[in-house]
This record gives C-alpha cells, sequence and structure tokens, in this order.
C-alpha cells in the first residue's frame, strides 16, 4: 500500500504506537469515502472512534486532543465532553444509513482487490453466502438498585428460600436507587451476563453488512436480516426459513474474528440500547477499515 496516500502527519511512522496507526488508517477512509460526504457531524464520529479505538471516556477524548498530536491532528477541534456526548445522541439517528453506503463503497473496493482478499472470500463464489452471529455485550448491573433486590427476591421466590427473599423485599421497599444501564440478564455456557445482544451480518470477505443490538434476553431466531441470499447460522437460529442454513462451519469461523474486536473494544461507553448501538456500528466501522486496509497492504505499491 502507497503510504504517503493516507500518511499527512507530521511525525516519522517509526514513532507511531498501533492506536496512532490506527487513526491514520482511519482517517484515509473519511477522507477518501465519499459515503462520510453526507454526515451531518463527522466530527462526533471522529470523537467515538477515539473513544474506542483508546476505550476511554467522554471526558478522556478532551484530554488527549491536548496531550497527544495525533489524536488532535485527528480531530481537528476540541470540544467538550458533554458537547460531544449530546451531538452523540443526534449522530446514532443517522449512523445506520451512512455505514450501508460505506460498506457498498468498501464493497466495491474490495471487488477490484479480488486476488489479495482472504481465503474466505472463496465462499463468495458459490453463491451469495451471509454469516450471522450474536455477541453478547456487558454493563454493570448494580448490586443495591431496586432493579437488583427484584431480580434476586423473584430468584429467592423459586428456590422457596422464603427467609431470604423476605431480606431482599425489605430492600427492595427501602431502595431509591434505580439501575443505570437499562439491560437485560441472559445466561451463555452457564455464565450470567447483563447487557445487551449485538447481530452482526458478515460478507465472504469478512466485511461487517449490519449490526442489530438488543436486550441480552433476545432469542437468537427473532432477528431479522432482510438480505438476499443464504445466511450461515449456529442452532441458537433454528426456526428461520430456509434461506438460513445450519452449517459450513469453515465459513462461520470468520465472523469470530469480529466478535474478538467486540470484546477488546466495547466498554459500558452508554446506558441505552440505541446509543450502546451506534458505539457498535462505531466499533465495526473500525473493523471494517482495518480489514480494507490489511487488504491494501498486500497489493504492490507498482
Amino acid at each position: 500500500m502507497k503510504h504517503e496516500e493516507y500518511y499527512t502527519i507530521p511525525v516519522p511512522k517509526e514513532y507511531l504506537s498501533a492506536k496512532h496507526k490506527t487513526l491514520v488508517k482511519i482517517n484515509y477512509v473519511l477522507t477518501t469515502f465519499t459515503a462520510f460526504s453526507g454526515l451531518s457531524d463527522l466530527y462526533v464520529l471522529r470523537a467515538l472512534i477515539v473513544m474506542v479505538v483508546w476505550t476511554c471516556s467522554y471526558r478522556d477524548v478532551w484530554c488527549y486532543y491536548h496531550t497527544d498530536i495525533v489524536v488532535r491532528w485527528f480531530l481537528g477541534e476540541p470540544k467538550s465532553k458533554s458537547e460531544i456526548h449530546r451531538r452523540a445522541k443526534r449522530l446514532k439517528t443517522e449512523i445506520k444509513d451512512v455505514f450501508k453506503k460505506y460498506v457498498k463503497e468498501l464493497e466495491a473496493k474490495m471487488e477490484a482487490l479480488d486476488d489479495y482478499l482472504p481465503s474466505s472470500a472463496l465462499y463468495g463464489r458459490v453463491g451469495k453466502l451471509w454469516a450471522v452471529d450474536s455477541f453478547l455485550i456487558e454493563v454493570p448491573f448494580g448490586k443495591t438498585n431496586k432493579e437488583t433486590f427484584k431480580k434476586k427476591f423473584e430468584l429467592e421466590l423459586r428456590r422457596r428460600n422464603y427467609k431470604q427473599a423476605a431480606k431482599l423485599l425489605y430492600h427492595y421497599l427501602n431502595s431509591k436507587v434505580r439501575r443505570r444501564f437499562k439491560g437485560e440478564f441472559a445466561k451463555k455456557r452457564n455464565r450470567s451476563y447483563f447487557g445487551f445482544k449485538v447481530f452482526t451480518l458478515m460478507s465472504p470477505t469478512m466485511i461487517v453488512h449490519e449490526i442489530q443490538v438488543e436486550m441480552a434476553n433476545f432469542p437468537d431466531n427473532k432477528v431479522g436480516f432482510s438480505v438476499s441470499g443464504y445466511k450461515v447460522v449456529d442452532r441458537g437460529f433454528l426456526g428461520k426459513s430456509s434461506t438460513w442454513l445450519i452449517g459450513f462451519p469453515s465459513f462461520r469461523r470468520y465472523v469470530e474474528f469480529f466478535g474478538i474486536f467486540l470484546r477488546r473494544y466495547w466498554r459500558p461507553y452508554a446506558t441505552n440500547r440505541e446509543m450502546a448501538e451506534l458505539f457498535v456500528y462505531v466499533i465495526a466501522l473500525i473493523y471494517n477499515t482495518l480489514i480494507y486496509t490489511s487488504v491494501l497492504s498486500r497489493v504492490p505499491e507498482s
């Protein structure tokens, strides 16, 4: 890949950390893809990207602007944490359409690099295949709020442990604290989770095309991705139509790359499902960009 195409900051390449290199690659995509030209607030998207890459808070974005030369170059201007948060709420209504346009443009560019695509792309030549999977992301449930006391009270009642249930009922009636994060409980592989469930639709080129975020207890077989072709899934999606196939383990394993990436960069950025979905879209944008630039790096400069 010709690094001069996107490497325009006044910092020697050898001084860039992995995080800084990620920002440089994403800046290349943000400035060269037409999909982002229609976004009303590109600055906030950049700020959220910094939050995800550094797994930090809104306030930390402001701090990094003043202490990190690459972050300052990437953002262009400083904004307070309250302004970034306020403007991010508006961005959640636009991100889905912008992401679809971005992915369409990205796939067109990937097709031109057919000889350098990952081996998973071979599955795209035998028919229109999609890999669909779900991943749980966690947020704090809180131990002393009314909702937690109520859930524990109901659990002890089912166990017929009435003495403990009475104590929990007392705490529930006297607690004035409400749960901050609006997730739900779910169990997977004998472990309890509290938070949300992320559904992803991935093409054979390892590019994430669509995202759906629901509460953690949302059934897998209720998800809906309205695209043509066959969706390759696991047994948790049983009950879908004949276009949903169980099998192709050698193809489905590629979707786990995004699952690992999601777990690496997720932190409790948002308190509700809608804002959580916004941050998952940002994580997917970063993931897709890194897949694309890794393919570009295999292309000879000539």
